[in-house]
């Protein structure tokens, strides 16, 4: 073979150390980026931030760029600038410390094997869950509107009320509670679905969310958590009196000869309700291999309720219709809830 016949990607006169990426040139891709949220300063790397979910860096980025301190979009991004971000340094905080201890336990796992693993994996592999650290993230944005308890409430009195109103929804901190979970009772079948696949992958139906908050200056509630995916099936929840029932759950519209057509969240986790009644002889949580179908590609639930919220506004000085004070009063609240659900596997780009 002659010297013409050599392929090569060097260009005539290159050597080919200089078409090798120097550590300055990587270090300069994985640039350190700066935070200021809400008046806290934070520092991460690109790579650090590129790895946290999609759903995650929606909220931190709504509108998929960087913008400095006045709003505008900053387009060459450099270690000097400071990227502004409208979000919880608190759930921040909670975010980097779940996703830093996932990482150090895939260091440690790494150590301790004597081949390596392979770095890239079907989208269907079950096997990636036992080879990976895998978090999956519940996200859950709230909205709620208040009814004036009486016409004559000014605007001033009104944002008080929903203050009030707020406060008290903020603290209702159980997860399930959203969906109309209490012990014994039966849920609807998509929310029991819905249940049965996070409660046999490492939820529990008395969980809390890891961060719940109220958004300054709107009518708005945000919660997150983020569970380490159980994929043992040893740990899969009992059917004791407090434990979700995992049997499938016939519904009218399943019967009917007309199905309504259903969200991609709403199938899959009927789908996972009617495995998990199987015989499974593999050794994976055939429940938690469902999550698979999360990865990368988040799902979202969104359903209204109503409730009614007893809150004291005896300090805004309304009158009912006899002239008195009113003090305790009962509002009426519509709520509208959205939840986000999404696999993370930690060491796969």
């Amino acid at each position: 073979m002659s010297q013409q016949d050599v392929i090569t990607q060097v260009p005539n006169g290159a050597t080919a150390g200089q078409q090798m990426m120097t550590q300055d040139d990587m270090d300069d891709y994985n640039t350190v980026i700066q935070m200021n949220l809400r008046g806290e300063m934070f520092t991460i790397t690109r790579d650090d931030l590129m790895a946290l979910p999609e759903s995650v860096l929606l909220c931190l980025f709504p509108n998929g760029v960087f913008v400095d301190k006045d709003g505008n979009v900053i387009t060459n991004l450099t270690e000097d600038d400071i990227v502004y971000v409208n979000f919880s340094p608190v759930c921040f905080q909670y975010i980097c410390r779940v996703f830093d201890s996932a990482v150090r336990d895939l260091q440690i796992l790494e150590q301790q094997q004597t081949t390596p693993k392979r770095q890239t994996y079907d989208i269907n592999d079950p096997t990636i869950l036992s080879d990976k650290p895998s978090i999956i993230c519940l996200r859950e944005d709230l909205d709620y509107y208040c009814i004036p308890p009486m016409r004559q409430v000014t605007s001033q009195q009104m944002r008080q009320i929903k203050l009030m109103v707020g406060q008290k929804l903020v603290k209702n901190t159980k997860i399930f509670d959203g969906l109309g979970y209490k012990p014994g009772k039966q849920l609807k079948p998509a929310e029991q679905h819905l249940m049965d696949m996070l409660c046999s992958s490492g939820f529990s139906v008395s969980d809390d969310w890891g961060h719940r908050s109220l958004e300054p200056g709107k009518t708005v509630i945000f919660s997150l958590t983020l569970v380490r995916l159980n994929n043992n099936l040893s740990t899969a929840p009992s059917s004791g009196p407090d434990s979700p029932n995992l049997n499938p759950v016939s519904s009218v519209s399943s019967v009917a000869s007309t199905e309504k057509r259903r969200s991609r969240f709403s199938t899959l986790a009927h789908a996972v309700s009617r495995a998990s009644s199987r015989t499974r002889r593999d050794k994976f949580n055939s429940n938690a291999t469902k999550l698979l179908l999360f990865w990368r590609k988040p799902a979202r639930k969104c359903w209204w309720a109503d409730v009614r919220e007893d809150v004291d506004i005896s300090e805004l000085g309304l009158k009912d219709a006899q002239g008195k004070d009113l003090g305790i009063t009962s509002i009426k609240v519509h709520i509208r809830r959205v939840w986000t659900l999404e696999l993370s596997i930690i060491g796969v780009q």
